[in-house]
């Protein structure tokens, strides 16, 4: 049963990375961690054991009496990784507060969870960039060259795997372009009121209502109806704008309507 108390919550995958998974539990004051890595058999030593034991190390000393939750799941699938990611954040309470790790782990792992975040709303999907690496300039010709040709880390691949297609919904046309009208008259301090956002949706060609009558006040009306069940109550619903604290009756975007207007139908 919920305790209507917060719990917070990492989920992070291990490879051969230990900060950039340590660090965000420790920044984020996690409570409980669900590390996901891979090992064939537990009985053989392994170097992906060896950084998964290193994370626990690092998260138990510098925050005792954290939960470490471990997940055994090759990190290579990337249908896996999507199962297991799903599992984990349907597993935890409804109070718990889901910060999901992208930087860390396999590039499966990394694509199937923030897909993961985006199925599940409320989870926190974050990166970390690295500010100092562990390998100085002059190894890194020692490690990622050979015969004085730049190699990387992997010498040779297998052959591609092509990855399962889940449909996830772009947001509809006519609201982003919606929302782009308003954020321009706002920023340019113009009226946003029913009257004046319709006539700029109909010079920008994004009004799709036909509405014809003699008396021109009812027409005006009908057009504000439409305004606010066209636009205004699906942005309302997917939080894309609120009421601006002052002025209540003026609509301002969220931080979400501005990733909007500035990612889709540029």
């Amino acid at each position: 049963m919920a305790s209507g108390r917060e719990k917070r919550v990492m989920i992070a995958c291990v490879t051969f990375e230990t900060a950039k998974v340590t660090e965000p539990a420790l920044y984020y004051e996690a409570e409980r961690v669900h590390l996901i890595h891979y090992v064939r058999d537990k009985d053989k030593n392994s170097v992906y054991t060896d950084f998964y034991d290193r994370v626990c190390e690092i998260l138990i000393e510098k925050r005792p009496g954290i939960e470490i939750v471990e997940h055994n799941s090759k990190v290579t699938n990337f249908s896996e990784m999507l199962k297991e990611v799903l599992n984990i954040i349907m597993s935890e309470d409804k109070d718990s507060k889901i910060f999901v790790n992208i930087s860390a782990g396999s590039p499966e792992y990394a694509a199937a969870a923030a897909i993961a975040s985006m199925m599940s709303p409320g989870t926190v999907p974050f990166s970390v960039g690295t500010q100092e690496y562990t390998v100085s300039d002059d190894k890194i010709r020692e490690i990622y060259y050979e015969n004085d040709r730049p190699v990387g880390l992997t010498k040779s691949t297998y052959e591609p795997r092509s990855l399962p297609v889940y449909k996830i919904e772009r947001p509809k046309k006519h609201l982003v372009k919606g929302l782009r009208i308003l954020k321009n008259r706002l920023d340019s301090k113009q009226p946003t009121s029913a009257k004046y956002m319709i006539r700029a949706l109909k010079d920008e060609g994004v009004w799709f209502r036909e509405v014809t009558s003699k008396d021109v006040s009812k027409t005006g009306q009908t057009e504000a109806v439409y305004y606010h069940r066209d636009f205004v109550k699906p942005w309302q619903d997917l939080n894309w704008v609120t009421n601006d604290e002052i002025f209540k009756n003026r609509l301002e975007l969220t931080e979400e309507g501005e990733r909007m207007i500035s990612t889709f139908y540029l």
